[in-house]
């Protein structure tokens, strides 16, 4: 899409009901990618040995309700997810190009043809095939939006679920490793591979995985990331009010990642961390995603305009 000029359309101030639909479709691609990734890994997994199977068994357990997909369910969940996506795109087409309608659209048509057919019995192809379209959306959405408040909700929708599903992974991960049947690394192989750190850290590095998840702020799927690129969502969408309850927030959860003592609480098993940083990302939560519910003509806090 090199040289390609921003697609205009009428502008229009964004209203709650727009600002709560592009928060939520953005959401749900996330939750489509991070669940396409769980299910590629856990795939791969299956290949590797008895081991490696079981843990992501045990962290369907351990871990929150939705983020390891049922066996056999994979494909639905994720054609699910993406009608979720198009289901809100719908509902926010007067701030969204119709570029990026089109792709949502098409992305869970698509998802739907591979739950319901022969496709669906391949994992990782049905993850690989998920993750290109989600990839697709971002990719239409970042050419032809303008740098504003609808844009700017797209990112808040996509690295404020990656900052919790992050960090509910490693606590999980954490929890296992704890645990005396689960010595070894074996949890924070499948960390990694779900993250895709494996490939950037290399073979025998599973010790730096939970450092590296957690405060590698030039890696996209850590939660160093995914917290910077909320507070440049929520500054985004602040101005030009400036300092708001939500940017104080994040501020909080990223203070907590630079505290001289976390070193020392990632070595000592992470839970006490791993809770903080939960709690403070849902308080950001809390703080700055749109609210359902407000009169359709009303506007949102932040006003903005489309490409």
């Amino acid at each position: 899409m090199a040289g390609r000029l921003p697609h205009h359309r009428r502008s229009r101030t964004l209203t709650t009901h727009d600002a709560f639909a592009v928060h939520q479709m953005a959401a749900a691609l996330e939750r489509a990618e991070a669940s396409a990734r769980v299910l590629a890994a856990r795939a791969r997994a299956s290949t590797a040995g008895a081991g490696q199977a079981a843990v992501f068994a045990a962290l369907a357990e351990a871990a929150p309700e939705g983020l390891v997909p049922a066996p056999g369910a994979g494909g639905a969940l994720l054609a699910r997810y993406l009608d979720q996506a198009a289901m809100a795109a719908a509902a926010a087409a007067a701030v969204l190009p119709e570029d990026v309608l089109d792709a949502v659209s098409g992305a869970a048509q698509e998802a739907r043809r591979w739950a319901g057919g022969a496709r669906a019995l391949d994992p990782q192809g049905v993850a690989r095939a998920v993750r290109r379209e989600v990839a697709a959306v971002r990719g239409l959405a970042a050419d032809s939006m303008s740098r504003e408040g609808a844009y700017e909700l797209i990112r808040l929708g996509t690295f404020l679920p990656r900052a919790a599903w992050v960090a509910a992974l490693l606590a999980s991960c954490a929890s296992l490793a704890g645990t005396d049947g689960w010595r070894g690394g074996t949890p924070w192989a499948a960390a990694a591979a779900v993250t895709g750190a494996d490939r950037p850290l290399g073979e025998g590095a599973l010790g730096r995985v939970p450092r590296f998840l957690l405060l590698d702020a030039r890696y996209p799927f850590s939660v160093a990331f995914a917290l910077a690129e909320v507070e440049g969502a929520v500054f985004g969408m602040a101005r030009p009010a400036g300092d708001t309850p939500a940017l104080a927030m994040v501020r909080m959860a990223q203070a907590r990642l630079h505290r001289p003592d976390t070193g020392n609480a990632v070595d000592s098993g992470m839970a006490a961390l791993m809770d903080e940083l939960l709690d403070a990302i849902g308080a950001v939560a809390s703080a700055a995603v749109p609210r359902a519910g407000g009169p359709e003509g009303t506007r949102a806090a932040v006003p903005a305009r489309v490409a």
